[in-house]
């Protein structure tokens, strides 16, 4: 991987990140109120919904530097709207090309480099491509997200925020613009091929392993969880601490918990190369211990301990992503790779959802602690029942051939 794409990448979540913290007092800030904050973050994820699969196909057909352009130009327009919004009509076209960039730039140029990648250095680059990627969104929303604390203290507008990440944005494009060349075998006109069987393609593709689906099922689960974890994490930690360190810590510990996932991308990479072929058992592992980490999170209630686990609930969480990764562009082919990362984004927001839906119902009756063990009990749950299912698969693919090998002896020996 060239350093210009690795610094796009970077740059690209660094951006994201300066945002991050302080987006929903910007939003308050220039026209939003109590009740329309929620709606603009509803009709935020509807946008990224309904442009996630559409935008991994266009990218495999149309080329995928084409559609991570795209996405930075969606980018800068809707910086444009939020540096003058008034009111909440603005900030509603805001959300909704901020929902499409992010479509977009899901997967696109991902793809392309893994894609560059795989032609270069076959497929035993893998684990070492997937952990980088991890490790540099993961460095580049921590170092965002500190730039962007830094920035929101000066004055009380938040236009520093917005101003620099702007600025990001368009070094960002024209990085990509200048910087990174698009493969020929990819969106070239002769070698595109027809909607309905791009799609048809796909499903075969998918379906072709029996592990894929389960995979990709799993980013539903893995979306629940994380919403449920970083919707509450800083209550709960204000309540168990009762504020006597400040709310400053929450800073703090925001960083430290995307420097442990990009630890974890880091160990991965190192558990793949020294034991090759184990990647479903490396995500199984560290999605099992997931959830228990969640769960520990949920009963006890000393600070310290509760550092530790969310320590440990970004650390697991960038272990297995490698390896989730990993086993999603090994079963995909380079066609339709840029589709199949979208298809996974898409369960992710849907999971998302699933879990905003379901804690705005139940925080009041089961508290926070309820819902992380609920969280925590789903994802081991669907660890234990993948692994029991791939086992008894595999058992008994064993034993049919064992059944022809004896039948074929038996029938040697007749003859």
């Amino acid at each position: 991987m060239s350093k210009t794409k690795q610094l796009v990448i970077f740059l690209n979540y660094a951006s994201l990140g300066i945002l991050l913290p302080v987006l929903n007092l910007i939003l308050l800030n220039r026209g939003a109120d109590l009740k329309t904050l929620p709606l603009l973050i509803a009709a935020y994820s509807a946008a990224v919904l309904c442009f996630e699969l559409p935008s991994g196909i266009c990218a495999d057909l149309y080329g995928r530097k084409t559609v991570f352009l795209i996405s930075g130009a969606c980018q800068m327009l809707s910086l444009i709207l939020l540096l003058f919004a008034e009111n909440w009509i603005w900030l509603l076209f805001y959300i909704l090309l901020n929902g499409i960039s992010r479509a977009f730039s899901t997967g696109s140029l991902d793809a392309l480099i893994v894609d560059q990648a795989l032609l270069e250095k076959g497929d035993a680059c893998l684990p070492a491509v997937a952990a980088r990627l991890g490790i540099l969104e993961e460095a580049g929303l921590a170092a965002g997200c500190i730039l962007g604390g830094f920035l929101s203290c000066i004055g009380d507008s938040f236009t520093g925020n917005i101003l620099t990440r702007g600025v990001f944005t368009a070094v960002t494009f024209g990085l990509c613009l200048f910087g990174i060349r698009e493969d020929k075998i990819c969106g070239r006109r002769e070698e595109r091929i027809p909607l309905t069987s791009h799609i048809k393609r796909g499903v075969k593709t998918v379906l072709s392993k029996q592990d894929f689906p389960l995979i990709l099922a799993g980013m539903l689960f893995t979306g629940f969880f994380l919403i449920s974890i970083e919707t509450y994490w800083q209550p709960a930690y204000l309540k168990i601490s009762k504020h006597t360190e400040g709310t400053w810590v929450l800073g703090i510990l925001s960083f430290a918990g995307f420097l442990l996932a990009a630890m974890g991308n880091s160990f991965c990479q190192r558990l793949l190369k020294k034991f090759p072929g184990r990647q479903w058992r490396i995500y199984s592992i560290s999605r099992f211990f997931l959830g228990c980490a969640l769960l520990v999170l949920a009963l006890h209630k000393n600070v310290w301990l509760f550092i530790l686990g969310y320590g440990s609930v970004y650390l697991l969480l960038g272990t297995g992503s490698v390896a989730e990764n990993t086993l999603i562009n090994q079963y995909t082919p380079g066609y339709f790779r840029a589709s199949v990362l979208s298809l996974g984004s898409f369960l992710l927001q849907t999971g998302s959802m699933c879990a905003s839906l379901f804690c705005s119902l139940f925080v009041d009756r089961i508290a926070i602690s309820g819902l992380w063990l609920t969280a925590g009990a789903l994802l081991i749950g669907y660890t234990i029942f993948t692994t029991l299912f791939l086992l008894a698969k595999r058992t008994g693919s064993g034993e049919k051939k064992l059944e022809k090998q004896e039948f074929r002896s038996y029938d040697t020996e007749s003859s």
